[in-house]
């Protein structure tokens, strides 16, 4: 699996963790009810979920993650 591959995963998982736990949260503590959970739940989760990207530098695969609480783009190196 490239590292492109995992990304896509990784991204997917933190999406669906976040938009699970503000679905959980709304339906108990909010007043919203029919199509508005899943709505402010989703848009809930795009805005909190952190972006990662792959670029090729020097000739490698190089990991960034982007995140609403971060000034700059961040390398990660546990890929």
């Amino acid at each position: 699996m490239n590292k492109a591959t995992k990304i896509l995963l990784i991204q997917f998982m933190c999406f669906a963790g976040i938009f699970l736990a503000a679905r959980f949260l709304i339906v108990h503590f909010a007043l919203l009810t029919g199509l508005w959970i899943p709505i402010v739940s989703g848009i809930a989760a795009i805005v909190l979920a952190p972006q990662f990207k792959v670029f090729k530098i020097d000739g490698k695969d190089t990991v960034f993650i982007a995140w609403l609480f971060s000034k700059n783009g961040k390398p990660v190196n546990w890929l």
